[in-house]
């Protein structure tokens, strides 16, 4: 279900025509934010998911501007994760940055073509699936705390409770990103000598050291779209909507920064006393091909550094 907020009626009908004609529905339209905020019953932040998947919101609306209204939806719990896509006229920057800022989740300049439209509306829904699944995971996560029972520690990492997807999961995501040639960034990152800590102190203190790791990893910023997930054997994965390697680096930079500035021991490690990492990223087609030959260029020469995958020589036959 997609809502449209435009106060102009041709440009309304406009828009639910090329949706409709692209196979989306059903189209429900509101002429002011006021009206939009009601149908999407915002004074209420707890209850039943919102049906509504897609806010499609103009940015200059009468009495309440579209980037206030994005700001009242995104401070309500219950539809934080409904995307909002900015509609607008004006090729401003600020403006767009404004709404960026507020929460937006894309935007179309109009009048939109239909392709635009459509790549915009495709990539919400993705993102909107992706985070009506992470939700489920999170219930899951809190009937298990309810009864004070733990995510067993024999699971991969120990982590997927918290709602990062775990490797088998990641490997599917990688999977679809390939079949329709998604051409995003991808990064692996990987614990130093993981393998050794594992072997010799067991499962328990491995799976702690990678839910630690994961923790850090998940709290810096990241941009809609962009998600973690375990990779297993002590590694993460980091999948980017962008296509820009350097996007990946300058993640790459800081997660490694971080993990350096936490000190956590390791008592195994061949480079220190502490958790160093090993990252590997690249972008294209071949994203998550590249990106694993990097991490393994970083880790067969003494770890703890970042590989861009597009600095490598090219395999030979």
């Amino acid at each position: 279900m997609i809502l449209i907020v435009e106060d102009l009626e041709e440009i309304r009908e406009l828009l639910a025509a090329q949706l409709t004609a692209c196979g989306y529905g059903p189209i429900i339209k509101a002429g002011s934010a006021e009206e939009a905020l009601a149908t999407l019953d915002v004074s209420r932040t707890e209850g039943e998911e919102c049906p509504i998947d897609i806010v499609l919101m103009d940015i200059m609306l009468p009495v309440m501007d579209g980037i206030t209204a994005t700001c009242l939806i995104k401070e309500n719990p219950r539809l934080a994760d409904v995307p909002v896509i900015m509609v607008s006229s004006l090729e401003d920057e600020e403006s767009l940055n404004q709404a960026f800022i507020a929460g937006a989740f894309d935007y179309v300049v109009k009048p939109a073509t239909m392709v635009a439209l459509r790549a915009r509306v495709q990539s919400a829904l993705r993102w909107r699936t992706e985070a009506r699944r992470r939700r489920a995971r999170e219930g899951e996560l809190a009937e298990l705390s309810s009864d004070r029972r733990q995510v067993p520690a024999a699971d991969p990492g120990g982590v997927q409770g918290l709602g990062w997807p775990d490797p088998i999961q990641c490997g599917q995501l990688l999977a679809e990103r390939s079949l329709r040639h998604h051409a995003g960034a991808v990064l692996f990152a990987a614990i130093d000598d993981f393998g050794r800590l594992e072997e010799l102190d067991g499962a328990d203190p491995a799976a702690a050291m990678t839910r630690r790791i994961m923790e850090l990893a998940a709290s810096l910023p990241g941009r809609i779209g962009d998600v973690l997930a375990m990779a297993g054997d002590g590694r993460l994965a980091v999948l980017f909507e962008s296509s820009d390697a350097n996007v990946a680096r300058d993640l790459a930079g800081k997660l490694v920064e971080l993990v350096g500035r936490a000190r956590i021991p390791h008592p195994r490690s061949n480079a220190g006393p502490y958790v160093s990492l090993s990252v590997g990223y690249g972008a294209g087609l071949d994203a998550a091909v590249i990106a694993r030959r990097a991490l393994d260029h970083a880790r067969a020469h003494g770890g703890a550094r970042i590989i861009d995958g597009a600095t490598l020589p090219p395999e030979e036959d």
